[in-house]
């Protein structure tokens, strides 16, 4: 890929993000939109999203900037937080959907006007689901479109103080490693390792995000090219699930390693100075994790996502294709080059997906959209037919 998609956030977050990079510590995080004037959640945004942790924080930065004739219009509820949500006054009280998959079946069931966990939703309840995995199978004639939104890539982290896993493995051997039963063994750059689970005192312990997570897919289609896992990777700890872009897996168990988003990575690292420019509170979760190198090729350039890594992918919104109308709050949105999201700014006049540590789809010098993640595909920014299902 080209390195077009860097941007000039690299002059504003890059010194903090690379200073930042072994720092653990927490925020509170602003997980639903919240009205600027009263300080307390919006139930007024006319187009909410729900969905993906992986982008949520980039949805609540576009949430804080986004208008249309002076209005903010668009909502994103985070993938954790209290455990239900409301999104509209006067509308049901509803499970907050957490992971890509969660999202989909979330926005499928309001649709509908069907049953989510129970609860009757209506189109007015949710118009998005955010994704960072793409559709499972393409119909063109699908009822959601998966509308590209920008570039992601995906590494594996591991506690930073950690000296037994190695930092620096090839696609093959993260295959070797995650196909591992528990007591296998893998033979890295001469050196024998043993793979197994939590408390087994192995040298490494594969964990995958918890289920319904876009990361997750990617992990276990691309970064493993479908390889079935072994019986030493696991989705729980001791802890609870391992929810994905968090290192508390990785603090509270000795020689663990988890896939973790790049872009959620920077993200994290760059809180202070989101929350001056947005403002949005992004949780720093990354506790003590260390990003680490596939295929010789280091996540990070210069403190920003390197486009370069071998494990890139692209990131979605998903919205019924049927409420792509013209005119309409979703068209403004999310359809084409010149969609709201794609070009939005923060205070300071940088691009929004950039400053959330995500590549833009766009080049920003030449205005060209479209761009070819490794042997993925070609996506451009605000596609809504190439990539459709049901």
């Amino acid at each position: 890929m080209s390195k077009h998609l860097q941007r000039g956030a690299r002059g504003l977050f890059a010194g903090a993000a690379t200073a930042a990079l072994l720092l653990g510590g927490a925020a509170t995080a602003s997980a639903d939109p919240i009205d600027p004037g009263t300080g307390l959640v919006d139930l007024n945004r006319t187009v909410d999203a729900v969905g993906s942790d992986t982008t949520q924080d980039l949805n609540n930065g576009l949430a804080a900037v986004v208008e249309r004739n002076g209005q903010l219009i668009f909502g994103s509820w985070d993938a954790i937080g209290s455990a239900t949500i409301q999104t509209r006054s006067g509308g049901p009280v509803f499970d907050r959907p957490n992971g890509s998959g969660s999202g989909f079946n979330a926005l499928g069931a309001a649709w509908t006007s069907g049953l989510w966990n129970g609860v009757q939703l209506s189109p007015a309840d949710i118009q998005v689901s955010r994704s960072s995995s793409a559709p499972s199978s393409i119909d063109p004639n699908g009822t959601y479109s998966y509308v590209p939104l920008a570039v992601d890539a995906v590494t594996y982290a591991v506690a930073g103080d950690n000296t037994t896993v190695p930092r620096d493995l090839t696609e093959a051997q993260l295959i070797d490693i995650y196909s591992s039963d528990n007591g296998d063994t893998v033979t890295i750059d001469g050196t024998v390792y043993t793979v197994g689970i939590e408390g087994s005192g192995a040298d490494i312990v594969p964990f995958i995000p918890q289920a319904g997570s876009g990361t997750r897919s990617f992990w276990l289609s691309t970064a493993l090219d479908g390889v079935p896992v072994g019986t030493a990777v696991s989705d729980t700890y001791s802890g609870g699930s391992v929810q994905e872009h968090d290192g508390a897996v990785l603090a509270a168990v000795e020689n663990a390693i988890a896939p973790y988003s790049i872009a959620q990575y920077i993200a994290q690292g760059n809180s202070a100075q989101l929350e001056t420019l947005y403002p949005v509170t992004v949780n720093d979760r990354r506790n003590g994790a260390e990003l680490a190198t596939v295929n010789g090729v280091e996540p990070l350039a210069d403190g920003v996502l390197n486009t370069e890594f071998p494990l890139a992918r692209p990131v979605f919104t998903v919205v019924p294709h049927a409420a792509i109308v013209a005119g309409s709050d979703v068209e403004y949105l999310f359809s084409g080059a010149a969609g709201a999201v794609y070009n939005a700014a923060s205070t300071a006049g940088t691009f929004t997906i950039e400053d959330f540590g995500f590549g833009s789809l766009i080049n920003r010098g030449t205005g060209v959209n479209g761009v070819q993640i490794a042997d993925l595909g070609f996506y451009e920014a605000g596609d809504t037919e190439s990539y459709r299902r049901n």
